[in-house]
């Protein structure tokens, strides 16, 4: 017997339990719920951003409606998020710390924005500058505005910062309602 067979065995594994043939474990789909909700009463949002937090999976996207049929994915690919595409609507995307990670990570909360410019700069000249507390990750023309926010605050607070600056680098278009996609934790 090897060593290498004798320590599994040990460790109370056969063989056959860690080698090259181990079928990986293919995770179930994430299931995506759309949420038609108006700015002023957002607290199923904030609900579903509790639940998210708490399991430390899954992400909800909040996208303006510029009209009532307005329905595009919200899914990002690969161009989107590396290569600058975009989806050509401002929206943002909240991620909360991951569940392991919750007490070191903060919450993550993304906009993309169509504006071609740098958005921390502008946001502060329409009013709506981030918080002291959250830290500004990366500010790009492209890409987006990408803040970490500390994992303690309310979410009420952050969702109501993140709709009024998604508004802000709308202008001039006119915000009809909000729609989230809330991509629900994996199921294991």
């Amino acid at each position: 017997m090897l060593a290498t067979e004798t320590t599994l065995q040990q460790a109370g594994h056969d063989r056959h339990e860690v080698n090259c043939d181990t079928p990986a474990v293919v995770r179930g789909r994430r299931v995506v719920e759309q949420v038609e909700f108006s700015g002023d009463k957002p607290a199923q949002i904030v609900a579903w951003m509790d639940r998210l937090a708490g399991a430390g999976d899954g992400w909800i996207n909040v996208v303006p409606k510029m009209n009532e049929d307005d329905e595009r994915p919200t899914s990002l690919g690969f161009f989107t998020l590396f290569g600058g595409g975009g989806l050509g609507v401002t929206m943002c995307t909240w991620i909360p710390a991951p569940g392991s990670e919750r007490d070191s990570m903060h919450t993550s909360l993304g906009i993309t924005h169509l504006t071609g410019q740098r958005a921390f700069a502008r946001l502060t000249s329409l009013g709506v500058p981030v918080p002291p507390t959250w830290v500004v990750e990366q500010d790009h023309p492209r890409r987006g505005l990408v803040i970490r926010v500390p994992a303690e605050e309310p979410h009420d607070e952050v969702l109501m910062w993140a709709m009024r600056a998604t508004a802000a680098l709308s202008a001039p278009l006119r915000i009809t309602g909000w729609r989230a996609d809330i991509y629900l934790p994996t199921p294991s």
